[in-house]
């Protein structure tokens, strides 16, 4: 730890086994309360929350987590929860998608005169289709018919690779996993 007891006192009573005692039994104890209260700060911000810090925002927001459930994906799920506001705009939903896929990963539509919302995932963020259909679920209108679905590999997107490049893949590795 950086922050020695032993450098706060005065220079005439550090050489004293008494003080050198005392300071030598106390100094563990700073150290744990200096950790104690680095965690507590950690775990006031989603990304530096550890266990225990997600576990409280989860009994806060009501989430009952997997079992199978990483750290990772647990900090995804609170951090898609608090992302919600209701009511509002396409631009707002592309705000909390974008939250939770990254920006560029997907595409909202409404198709004009018609009670749909259109959401298209990208491959790269295929691992938040779950999460991203549950805000859907319950931040989408009633009226609203929910049309979600991952945006698979197309032609266009084959095109610049030669067929041997290709051949590793599986007929469904080339439409759902992501080239590299």
């Amino acid at each position: 730890m950086e922050r020695k007891l032993m450098d706060y006192l005065p220079y005439v009573v550090r050489d004293y086994p008494q003080f050198k005692g005392i300071i030598g039994a106390q100094q563990p104890e700073l150290e744990l309360v200096w950790e104690a209260a680095g965690r507590l700060l950690d775990n006031q911000f989603l990304p530096s929350a550890d266990e225990w810090g997600i576990s409280r925002w989860e009994n806060i927001l009501g989430i009952s987590p997997k079992g199978t459930q990483s750290l990772e994906e647990r900090r995804f799920t609170v951090l898609s929860r608090i992302n919600e506001q209701l009511p509002y705009t396409v631009t707002q939903l592309r705000n909390m998608l974008g939250n939770l896929c990254g920006k560029g990963n997907f595409s909202v539509e409404i198709p004009e005169n018609s009670y749909q919302l259109v959401v298209r995932v990208w491959l790269e963020a295929k691992d938040n289709l779950q999460a991203v259909d549950a805000l859907l679920r319950r931040v989408a209108p009633e009226n609203l018919v929910i049309d979600l679905s991952l945006l698979y590999n197309t032609h266009a997107a084959l095109a610049p690779y030669t067929h041997a490049q290709l051949a590793s893949y599986t007929h469904q590795g080339l439409k759902e996993e992501e080239l590299s």
